[in-house]
């Protein structure tokens, strides 16, 4: 066994673990909450609530797992299912240091530096969060004052952009291919009532198509 092989084999084993070992802590505490009180929620309304949940999520689990693994890798993905904000925490910061050193994308040194990058947003998070319950009663009226409602309305929409734009202008190609997901994701959004879920499994089954058929052309035109 090589050892991209066995490094591989322990990301497998240690993210499976840690993933179980984070859902068995989050479902400790109402089962244990459950089993002191004597107080369950009665089966016909927490059904309901538990359908409407999954409804939501599901059309999210299987686009964020297959979008964001080619470019992150699968530990620092593992890493991110532990500590959340993958969207608009992790996923910039790994995807702004592989732009910023300019590693090749899928490689195994792009996932080394984007388990690096996932790890230090990570630590980030953490010590932003213990501050933020330190200081959130001091800074309530600063944070809730109407002068800086825009800037956190626009904060996950203006990182975004600066990643895609990042990332599409690399060269003319790409520039051109991801014109026809945006259009399709601009039609889905302002012509249509579709979920807005559900745009991500759209737009990455559209997104791979256009690359695969570039990438047959081109073979074609080179043979």
């Amino acid at each position: 066994m090589s050892a991209r092989e066995k490094w591989n084999r322990w990301v497998l084993n240690f993210g499976t673990f840690s993933n179980l070992l984070m859902l068995i802590a989050i479902l400790s505490f109402p089962v244990g909450t459950g089993l002191v009180t004597g107080v369950w929620p009665k089966f016909e309304q927490l059904m309901p609530a538990l359908l409407a949940v999954v409804i939501f999520i599901l059309p999210w689990a299987p686009g964020e797992t297959i979008g964001f693994m080619p470019v992150m890798g699968p530990g620092p993905l593992y890493m991110s299912y532990v500590t959340g904000n993958i969207t608009n925490l992790k996923l910039p910061a790994t995807v702004g240091t592989i732009n910023s050193l300019g590693v090749e994308e899928g490689s195994d040194e792009c996932h080394v530096i984007s388990l690096i990058a996932c790890g230090a947003s990570s630590i980030t998070v953490i010590v932003i969060v213990a501050l933020g319950v330190l200081l959130a009663v001091p800074l309530k009226p600063v944070l809730e004052a109407p002068m800086l409602k825009p800037a956190f309305d626009y904060a996950v929409p203006a990182i975004f952009g600066g990643l895609v734009a990042q990332t599409i202008f690399k060269n003319k190609t790409d520039a051109v291919l991801y014109l026809i997901p945006l259009a399709v994701t601009l039609f889905l959004t302002y012509c249509t009532s579709l979920n807005s879920a559900y745009f991500m499994l759209i737009v990455i089954i559209l997104s791979g198509a256009v690359r695969v058929g570039y990438y047959l052309t081109k073979e074609k035109k080179a043979e």
